[in-house]
């Protein structure tokens, strides 16, 4: 299904049902696709489930960071 929006009009609870029941939406703007509100899928839950393990993964790894440092960083990005 394809709609173009027009804010003042658009019903966020209603999209949301049809996406519930499988449908894919693609919102346009004029003639020009813009956004897509699909289902989420259960390989959409393991791939965020992946890159978040992997995240936490390398922020283990990295150096603990003080809140000096932070400040001096700030102050030098100020100058």
């Amino acid at each position: 299904m394809t709609i173009t929006v027009n804010i003042s009009d658009a019903n966020l609870a209603e999209l949301l049902a049809k996406v519930e029941a499988g449908e894919e939406i693609i919102l346009a703007r004029g003639d020009v696709p813009v956004a897509r509100i699909a289902p989420v899928t259960d390989g959409d839950a393991e791939r965020r489930k992946k890159a978040m393990e992997e995240i936490l993964a390398f922020r283990a790894r990295m150096p603990k960071i003080t809140q000096e440092e932070i400040a001096e960083w700030k102050a030098i990005g100020r100058r």
